[in-house]
């Protein structure tokens, strides 16, 4: 008889150990083995696992899933805001998907499956290792948005999107917005409701809210006096905690450049480098060198042209920027200590300035390694220099 000792988390992160132990009263008999049948959500067997007892054969063998089960979540479900208009909320996209192990034995050359089972999600998240032993799912289950900062800064023309796991037990009712103005007066206020409800479509484990400032602006459409007085806002799911984004108030000497990435929860933050960007290449070529026509001098008479001896078979350029901060927070500076192992990171950008139009997501590969987070009581004014390649290589002609 198999018995399931201890299990993960309804909803696990798929990057963090997914660990199953059990016990069998069978251990001793004839070529015992322990057997788990991993499937998908969609009933796809995944792979049949197969395990040795312990040396103990009355204690639990340990049965960890998190390589198979991860490769079963993906990290396509940033959006810039206008791609799901009109809507304010979007789901799933890869965020969460759902599994379940049938667990049997295998003793005297015959297998006995199915004999105890179980079910659950992963979502795309990799918890921090002195995080871990504390993470409980069901604090942010239906209740908080996935990232570990109640309290962000964005323009109001910038793209923001929300992420959140909902519960298979009960649906997420709708989301609190609220606009202040800078007495912290309350100015508009209104709930959006929440299209996902269904308690069995696994596409509705994850939702994603596009808030954008400018973006809500046009889609609720409050007064011109509410947006131009605004200097923060909230949101919140029905009876859960709230998120406060400050809308920057300040003169903007340089474009900047704003980063979203993808956090440990699953969640995509954001960040903008006010101070002024600096833009620079590196090319990489490979040569050969080839035998001219004219073995003499090399010189081509009827075109008046010498000869390219060295021909660039090969030539990759990577652009590069080095973003800087304003001056930080003690928040802004722990937000940005998870943005630089984050790995995946992209660069919101202007389309119209390599010939399309609106705004779009550039891949960055973020190449500062070392990090020294600051507090403001001792270090007082503090800035950060990031260095970034755009992740797009570019290739010339062969010649």
């Amino acid at each position: 008889m198999i018995t399931i000792v201890s299990t993960p988390q309804k909803f696990t992160p798929a990057f963090n150990p997914v660990v199953f132990a059990l016990t069998s009263d069978n251990y001793a008999l004839p070529g015992f083995q322990y057997v788990a049948d991993v499937y998908s959500g969609a009933g796809q067997l995944l792979a049949t696992l197969k395990y040795q007892p312990p040396v103990t054969g009355t204690d639990a063998v340990v049965i960890d899933l998190a390589k198979m089960l991860s490769d079963l979540v993906g990290s396509n479900y940033l959006r810039i805001d206008s791609t799901i208009s009109p809507a304010i909320v979007a789901q799933g996209g890869g965020c969460v998907a759902d599994y379940s192990v049938q667990f049997g034995e295998q003793y005297s050359g015959v297998i006995h499956g199915n004999l105890a089972s179980y079910s659950g999600y992963v979502f795309n998240g990799a918890i921090d290792q002195l995080r871990w032993p504390w993470f409980d799912y069901t604090d942010y289950a239906n209740t908080k948005f996935l990232t570990l900062f109640q309290r962000q800064t964005v323009r109001k023309r910038d793209n923001m999107m929300l992420s959140m796991l909902q519960l298979d037990t009960v649906a997420v009712t709708g989301f609190d917005i609220k606009v202040y103005n800078s007495a912290g007066t309350q100015t508009y206020t209104t709930t959006i409701s929440n299209p996902y409800t269904s308690l069995s479509n696994v596409q509705h484990r994850a939702l994603h809210l596009c808030v954008g400032f400018d973006y809500l602006y046009a889609r609720l459409g409050f007064s011109s006096t509410i947006y131009s007085q605004a200097a923060y806002y909230t949101i919140a799911p029905a009876g859960g905690a709230a998120m406060r984004i400050d809308l920057y108030s300040q003169c903007e000497r340089f474009p900047g450049v704003r980063l979203r990435f993808l956090n440990q929860l699953g969640g995509f933050d954001s960040f903008n480098f006010m101070l002024d960007q600096k833009a620079s290449q590196s090319t990489e070529r490979k040569q050969t060198l080839r035998q001219p026509g004219n073995r003499a001098t090399g010189y081509d008479a009827g075109n008046r042209r010498f000869e390219v001896l060295n021909r660039n078979y090969y030539t990759r350029t990577v652009k590069k920027l080095k973003a800087i901060s304003d001056y930080l927070t003690d928040d802004e500076s722990k937000l940005l200590g998870d943005m630089l192992d984050s790995p995946l990171a992209y660069q919101e950008a202007d389309a119209t300035e390599f010939g399309g139009t609106g705004i779009v997501l550039l891949p960055v590969n973020i190449k500062t390694t070392d990090y020294e987070q600051k507090k403001s009581r001792v270090d007082k004014l503090f800035n950060l220099e990031v260095d970034l390649e755009i992740s797009t290589d570019n290739y010339r002609q062969v010649i």
